[in-house]
């Protein structure tokens, strides 16, 4: 970084520079998951929503556990939270669209604060919006449809979200010679051993097929906005 700010956390991790983007919030609300042969909740995409997106989630429940999946459908017109496959009850899902700082609609009644400005001239950060604060972050390689990623371990699992998006779909499994399953990434949040973490778990019901596994790698990511 040849000129501007730099704040790193305790643990080493930069914070705020004046060289990478930092998210805020650019949408938020709560709505019901679904699942496999029941009614479908979907939420659209509000109206200027950059295409370059992330969207996080979080029970809105704070007990038990809640393993969940997220839908973005291809024709733009929204998204939606899946239980596993088999459910029969959905759940209340607390959710946030998050965009770059640069992309963030014009502010008309900036309050006092910080703005960092990148050498081109775009904002990397403002104290006035609802920053993402990163917590922990692992990344894994997808190898398989039964896919289990790195757990996070928390002291407090209070506001706490995760990303959601990225890769989801990671293959087909069979079940028979008739039926397979869509395998699926979920995030497990587990409010009993205040524990999150990403699992392989179907989602919905095919017809015959192979096993077919997706690859690629997935970020796992959870914090919190303020």
């Amino acid at each position: 970084m040849s000129f501007g700010i730099q704040c790193s956390n305790s643990s080493g991790f930069t914070q705020i520079d004046a060289t990478f983007d930092n998210v805020a919030v650019f949408a938020s609300g709560t709505m019901n998951s679904s699942f496999f042969g029941g009614t479908l909740t979907k939420t659209s995409f509000p109206a200027n929503t950059p295409s370059d997106y992330l969207i996080f989630c979080k029970p809105n429940s704070t007990s038990g556990t809640k393993a969940l999946t997220l839908a973005a459908f291809t024709d733009g017109s929204g998204f939606a939270f899946f239980e596993v496959f088999g459910s029969t009850t959905t759940s209340s899902v607390d959710w946030v669209i998050a965009i770059r700082s640069r992309d963030m609609p014009a502010n008309n009644n900036p309050d006092f604060g910080l703005e960092v400005y990148k050498q081109n001239g775009e904002e990397a950060f403002s104290s006035n919006n609802q920053n993402f604060r990163c917590l922990q972050v692992s990344f894994d390689t997808i190898v398989s449809g039964n896919q289990s990623g790195a757990t996070f371990s928390l002291g407090s699992m209070t506001n706490i979200y995760s990303l959601m998006n990225g890769k989801t779909i990671i293959g087909r499994q069979p079940i028979n010679n008739n039926q397979s399953t869509l395998m699926s990434l979920f995030v497990e949040f587990n409010f009993t051993s205040q524990t999150i973490k990403s699992l392989g778990l179907p989602v919905t019901l095919f017809g015959p097929g192979s096993s077919v596994v997706g690859g690629g790698y997935k970020t796992n990511l959870i914090g919190v906005f303020g």
